[in-house]
């Protein structure tokens, strides 16, 4: 089943890793008016599952869930409405079941085996985690060049300078987490200074906007 149609991107994901329900809300109803191609709410916030079903009730496209570790996570993110689907690593058993779902996934894999299996398994993406600790660009263009139709997302401590040069480089989109928005804004409950920073950041020049793939316009 293809579902390469769904997937968020190309461009920035925005990982929303936060302490509170609240903060994540406040965070991802920003970043909804952004460019941002995605937004990827983690299971280590508290409450994920629901924050996930509050957005998705809202009428915010391309929200996903991130760190999904168990087919119990899977399950409670799909019913709630997640649209793509993220994991810190690879498990056969997830992948099928997102798939069975009709939602894609995006295991993390770092080796040419464990990519070569993500695909066969019909993931939609390939998470390439940690990639700033195994070697940032070079190690992606060491992968594409013969792997050329993986489809990777990197992550793994990408900073938003970096993510035209990934873009340029082949990859499909990058997680990019606390450099698209200030505490102070989030502390506040301030959706609009949320939203008005992020897109400041993601056009500025060099950001993503200005090389590589441009990112697609999330839609609320």
């Amino acid at each position: 089943m293809d579902l390469s149609p769904m997937l968020p991107g190309p461009g920035v994901i925005a990982v929303v890793r936060t302490s509170s329900a609240t903060s994540a809300l406040t965070l991802a109803r920003g970043l909804a008016g952004t460019d941002v191609a995605g937004i990827e709410v983690t299971m280590t916030v508290p409450d994920a599952v629901e924050v996930i079903a509050t957005l998705v009730s809202e009428g915010i496209e391309h929200v996903g869930a991130g760190t999904v570790r168990t087919l119990a996570q899977l399950e409670a993110c799909v019913d709630a409405g997640a649209q793509f689907l993220v994991s810190p690593h690879l498990d056969a058993d997830l992948v099928r079941a997102g798939v069975a779902r009709g939602v894609p996934v995006i295991p993390g894999a770092l080796t040419p085996s464990e990519i070569l299996r993500a695909m066969a398994l019909g993931a939609s993406a390939v998470k390439l985690f940690p990639v700033s600790s195994v070697g940032g660009l070079e190690y992606l263009r060491a992968l594409l060049e013969p792997i050329p139709d993986a489809r990777f997302v990197v992550s793994g401590e990408v900073s938003l300078p970096e993510v035209a040069g990934y873009l340029a480089a082949g990859a499909w989109a990058a997680c990019v987490g606390g450099s698209l928005w200030r505490r102070e804004d989030v502390g506040r409950g301030d959706v609009d200074a949320v939203r008005e920073y992020a897109q400041q950041a993601l056009t500025q020049p060099g950001g993503p906007k200005h090389g590589g793939r441009s990112p697609a316009a999330l839609a609320v």
